[in-house]
């Protein structure tokens, strides 16, 4: 009895610590926790809330514990993973982040990354470490499901085929990961996906990772039950499945979409901003709870690590960033009075275009063709008018030309064209593609960074590793990875920006389609809106044809 005592209180200690470090920067990539010890992870006290739903508990066990201590590894997306999201009113945290709460005399390696799947994370630096650095006696988390969903050839696979199915997810799940842990002497558990926050309380459908059969330009993706197919695989191969599927949808349904909002992430403090895919500390910890609850009714060994009668998380303001401050916007009330409008395509120049005797015509093009073109230059060599070289992307700032067009941000969509390159001046600045973005500015000379975005495009193009697309989080510029063909002048190229229910795919020409990372909402700065179109920055010259925009609301396309 004095033994546990001690534990718990040494365990509320740590977590007690740890509230003043919860909102410190946490690697996107990985987090390391000593379980039991106080960490950026272990923040919250585990008690009950007056009027909280309280699952069923079960007894802890204990047992003596090897003097070296397993490693438990955690690969999975980004329902696992760490975030650093400094500017979210309530940031994301991944289950991933919360196992030192319940888990004790182990070591924790976090190697989930956002926006992958069983498919594309084999392609990760992190799949190399695990493979790398596990060995016999640890412990294999694996969570993924939300990302094979993905109807895109670099992330889907199939959740009807069988383990010998070559390409489907019980093939990915055993050869990627289960086979090669066993290989080591480790110990792979496998773990259903959360269900998403479904505002109509339905996990019938893709909310609860059961999809139907879809086409597309990139081929044909046979629907079927995700969280099915692992449970299936661990009884096959024997290995333990921890139901984050059944026990998050249960409770989901008992508490309804406005009673669980409270476990969301969210961009903005309005509830318009919520992420129904991502959840916030509060979030991650119950789903922490559950894996040990899980594991404790399991035939794992992890199950004996478990602290004694873990208590559900308490929900308290720990889950809002004390440092969040709204922002005023509103959008344009009028259209450019410098360029043409083109059907629906709104013209705009903004940013830091190095000063407002730049903000015209001479010095920029936005108009429209006889054909249903867009023609798009700024700062290049089409006439002597326009041969400054203006504005750019660069990490402090951004100064852009843009035709864009209002979309409710619950909306998906899908926006695509085809880009002729009348001419193009590689440099680090300058970019062209499409965009969507969570602000917009009318004709404004605005020095500073404004919202943040994801871009269809290439950047750093005179440098030794030019981009695949790239995005702006939290204020900075990132890579969407190392684009393996570069586009030049007289080219012409097909572009893309899908948006789905767990974020964004950008995909320029023959390049690989990027989503890794994009999974974040742009509602921070406007919460009902989103702002899409086609861009170009600095010296850039070209034409936009065969422009789509697509837009889904429920079940009405628009």
């Amino acid at each position: 009895m004095k033994k546990n005592a001690s534990r718990m209180k040494a365990l509320l200690l740590g977590c007690i610590c740890a509230v003043t470090t919860a909102f410190s920067a946490v690697p996107a990539s990985a987090a390391t926790v000593v379980a039991g010890g106080s960490s950026s992870t272990n923040n919250s006290a585990l008690t009950n809330a007056p009027g909280e739903y309280s699952e069923p508990q079960s007894g802890g066990v204990s047992v003596d514990k090897p003097s070296a201590p397993p490693t438990v590894w955690v690969v999975g997306d980004s329902t696992a993973a760490a975030f650093n999201d400094t500017t979210y009113y309530s940031p994301r945290y991944g289950w991933g982040t919360q196992l030192g709460l319940y888990l004790q005399g182990v070591n924790i390696q976090n190697l989930a990354v956002s926006g992958t799947s069983s498919k594309s994370y084999s392609d990760t630096e992190q799949y190399q470490r695990l493979l790398q650095g596990v060995q016999a006696g640890d412990y294999v988390l694996i969570g993924f499901g939300h990302n094979d969903e993905r109807t895109e050839q670099g992330r889907y696979s199939n959740p009807a085929g069988s383990v010998s199915t070559s390409g489907s997810f019980q093939y990915n799940l055993y050869e990627k990961y289960i086979k090669p842990v066993k290989g080591k002497q480790a110990n792979p558990i496998l773990v259903t996906p959360i269900v998403r926050r479904n505002v109509a309380n339905n996990y019938t459908g893709e909310d609860g990772h059961i999809t139907s059969t879809k086409k597309n330009e990139e081929g044909t993706f046979q629907g079927g039950d995700y969280a099915k197919a692992i449970r299936q695989l661990g009884v096959g191969k024997s290995v333990p499945v921890l139901d984050l599927t059944a026990r998050t949808k249960d409770v989901y349904e008992r508490l309804g979409a406005d009673g669980i909002k409270n476990r969301h992430a969210q961009t903005s403090n309005r509830d318009v901003s919520i992420d129904n895919t991502h959840t916030n500390l509060y979030g991650a910890q119950c789903n922490a709870w559950f894996i040990a609850d899980e594991l404790l009714k399991s035939n794992s060994g992890l199950k004996n690590y478990v602290i004694s009668n873990p208590q559900v998380p308490q929900y308290d303001n720990n889950s809002i960033n004390a440092n969040y401050h709204a922002q005023s916007f509103t959008a344009p009330a009028s259209v450019s009075s410098i360029f043409s409008t083109v059907g629906d395509w709104k013209p705009t120049v903004f940013g830091n275009i190095d000063g407002y005797e730049y903000l015209n015509s001479m010095y920029f093009c936005l108009q429209g063709n006889s054909d249903n073109s867009i023609h798009m230059a700024v700062g290049t060599n089409s006439g002597a008018t326009r041969t400054q070289q203006v504005g750019g992307i660069e990490q402090g700032s951004d100064g852009i030309a843009m035709y864009y067009r209002e979309v409710p941000s619950s909306a998906n969509f899908i926006l695509s064209a085809d880009v002729t390159i009348n001419a193009y001046n590689a440099s680090v600045l300058n970019s062209f593609g499409l965009m969507v973005r969570d602000d917009i500015y009318l004709d404004t000379v605005v020095n500073d960074t404004l919202g943040d975005y994801v871009a269809a495009g290439q950047l750093q193009l005179s440098s030794a590793s030019p981009w695949n697309c790239f995005a702006r989080k939290n204020g900075q510029l990132t890579s969407g990875g190392t684009a393996s063909r570069v586009y030049k002048a007289g080219e012409t190229v097909h572009v893309e920006i899908r948006k789905g229910p767990d974020g964004y795919t950008c995909v320029f020409g023959d390049n690989a389609p990027v989503s890794a990372g994009f999974d974040f909402p742009l509602t921070a700065i406007d919460s009902d809106h989103v702002y899409v179109g086609m861009f170009v920055a600095r010296s850039a010259d070209v034409t936009f044809k065969n422009v789509n925009l697509v837009y889904q609301i429920g079940r009405a396309h628009v």
